[in-house]
């Protein structure tokens, strides 16, 4: 065989095609990469405008307090040695630790209902903790295993350090686990063992991780419950053309900037957290509903051990981390319950938001309600979140 013949040469094909489509597509796709940039860039400096000039405000508030009231009252922390009644106790159901197989962390929950039953997974909101589903857990607990857990960094659940470990993804996977360790019921044999799954309700922040665990993970969520709840990427665009909604979300700009926020919701014994959770431009137009001092302590017991306000705070400083994907709308049936007097989220919210769910979703505007509906009105809310659950078992 000739060496130099043409059919025993072997052909090389040559890299510079496709180097020079690659460098093509890069070409084309500058001018979309350099606008996004541009705007993370502008939306970056949005924020930080935002949280300087809340700061700001926020902070003439304190001095305000500070000449109102003198450095002694000012700098008052009542000392809270022992957890108020019903917070620790079995008033409301048993409580239990669960340890999470991947991070390790160890949240605490309040359960109530038979092991047996179905999982009704509870996720609270910020300031509070598993004490304000106090009244759903008995409301629900005939039908359902009730589980009001206190999300990481809250209440009794482990705090780990830094802002970082309160990321998205984190809060989320742990509603995952949770969910798979307690979403079974007891059965007796593995043959009889479902596949984990709950009626999912959130509130505030809860029903923000709620809303993204139903998207990432919808085979764990049978229905979904969202009350007064956003997911990421909706007020952005409402805010800009509401100035209204740029003052009721002004403190989570505040919740942007170090120490100073943990500093101004602590000073006058929590005023400001006071304010917030029953203040009377909250929209509770019913005094009978505000909390009481008790159920006040609650929630500032836990704020007011050594390091309790600073995770609370980190789910906020982590909101403008990355840009919010958009993704598929939640595939569960889905309930979203929202108060017409909510002070920190306007009414006008609820179409973008129903734009964001399937065409099935239902919704209810609470006339006269505020924005901590588990609380103000326990019963009318049972009632709307039963109907919901029932209306799909007539329709099996």
């Amino acid at each position: 065989m000739a060496l130099g013949h043409p059919l025993d040469e072997v052909p090389v094909v040559s890299p510079s095609g496709p180097t020079m489509l690659l460098s093509l597509c890069s070409l084309l796709l500058a001018p979309t990469r350099l606008l996004l940039a541009l705007w993370r860039l502008l939306a970056h400096l949005g924020v930080a405008v935002a949280a300087v000039a809340a700061g700001g405000a926020y902070g003439l508030w304190g001095l305000g307090l500070l000449l109102r009231r003198g450095p002694c009252r000012t700098f008052y922390w009542r000392t809270r040695d022992q957890e108020p009644p019903g917070l620790a106790d079995g008033t409301f159901g048993e409580h239990r630790y669960l340890h999470l197989q991947d991070s390790g962390l160890r949240l605490h929950y309040v359960t109530r209902g038979p092991t047996t039953a179905p999982l009704m997974l509870l996720l609270h909101g910020f300031p509070q903790n598993w004490f304000c589903w106090r009244h759903l857990l008995q409301e629900f607990s005939a039908q359902f295993r009730v589980v009001a857990l206190d999300l990481r960094g809250y209440g009794a659940s482990e705090k780990p350090p830094g802002k970082d470990n309160y990321q998205l993804e984190l809060l989320v996977e742990d509603i995952r686990q949770v969910i798979e360790a307690l979403g079974r019921p007891n059965e007796t044999t593995e043959a009889t063992r479902k596949a984990p799954k709950c009626v999912l309700v959130g509130h505030d922040w809860g029903g923000l991780l709620a809303w993204e665990l139903a998207t990432k993970y919808p085979t764990l969520v049978e229905k979904l419950v969202l009350m007064d709840a956003l997911r990421r990427g909706i007020m952005g665009g409402f805010a800009a053309c509401h100035l209204s909604q740029l003052l009721r979300s002004s403190y989570i700009f505040l919740f942007q900037l170090p120490w100073l926020p943990e500093l101004l919701l602590s000073l006058a014994d929590f005023e400001l957290v006071k304010t917030f959770l029953m203040g009377r431009w909250t929209g509770i137009q019913n005094p009978a509903r505000r909390l009481t001092e008790e159920e006040m302590d609650a929630y500032l017991y836990g704020l007011s051990q050594p390091g309790g306000l600073s995770p609370t705070i980190h789910y906020y400083r982590n909101l403008f981390r990355d840009t919010p994907v958009a993704r598929e709308p939640p595939p569960p049936p889905t309930l979203l319950l929202w108060g017409t007097r909510d002070a920190f989220l306007d009414v006008r919210l609820v179409p973008r938001v129903l734009r964001r769910l399937r065409p099935g979703a239902r919704h209810h505007l609470l006339a006269d309600a505020g924005h901590w509906l588990p609380e103000e009105d326990p019963q009318r809310i049972a009632r709307i979140i039963r109907d919901f659950l029932e209306e799909g078992h007539q329709r099996s």
